[in-house]
């Protein structure tokens, strides 16, 4: 098991700015008429973060991986991931209904790039065995990524039981995140897993 505390991650304003224009924020009417100002105010909010992740690899044949992955039995790296308990201060309250939309989003973005950042490091242990990472599977992650629909598992990803013992078997206690009654705490934590996939079934299946 790997942990990794206060690691930095690529800030991505023109991203935020982009879910904020897709979603019809009305980022003028709280002065951010302009792309440097948004780009100011997502720095702002991300000078809060405070990222920490423990993840460990499983292999195919562990029961964790195959309730995850379902019948293709795939290794795969499990990780949980906070933004921080000084970022969910900062987001706490909101002065209107904008803002708190926007925050949510910047939140969505800091935490797909975390768990990228998190994805480059796992993937040196994949590589030498002749895997690739595949697309983050989020077991649960608050706030949920916009992400397309992940094909059915053999057990529901959000049973809190499943998401209960990936914390206490990766120790997110070590990284201060706790998981009860359907919430994580620090509120903008997630857990996922990151599948491995063989570059040479890959290759044919591409030449197929």
């Amino acid at each position: 098991m790997r942990k990794i505390k206060k690691f930095k991650i690529p800030v991505y304003s023109y991203e935020v700015l982009r879910k904020a224009r897709k979603h019809r924020l009305d980022l003028a009417s709280i002065g951010l008429a302009d792309e440097q100002a948004v780009r100011e105010h997502a720095a702002g909010l991300a000078a809060a973060l405070e990222p920490a992740v423990v993840f460990e690899y499983l292999p195919p044949e562990d029961e964790t991986a195959g309730r995850i992955a379902g019948e293709t039995r795939l290794p795969m790296t499990a990780g949980i991931l906070t933004l921080g308990r000084s970022f969910e201060e900062k987001l706490a309250n909101p002065p209107d209904e904008t803002h708190k939309r926007l925050a949510r989003i910047a939140a969505q973005v800091f935490m797909q790039t975390a768990v990228s950042v998190t994805a480059d490091l796992a993937v040196r242990e994949a590589e030498p065995e002749g895997f690739e990472l595949g697309p983050a599977i989020y077991i649960a992650s608050c706030p949920e990524p916009e992400l397309p629909p992940q094909e059915a598992t053999a057990v529901p990803l959000f049973e809190n039981e499943l998401i209960k013992g990936l914390c206490e078997r990766l120790e997110s206690v070590k990284i201060g995140v706790s998981f009860d009654t359907g919430a994580f705490t620090p509120k903008y934590s997630a857990v996922f897993a990151l599948p491995w996939l063989s570059k040479k079934k890959k290759k044919a299946a591409a030449k197929k």
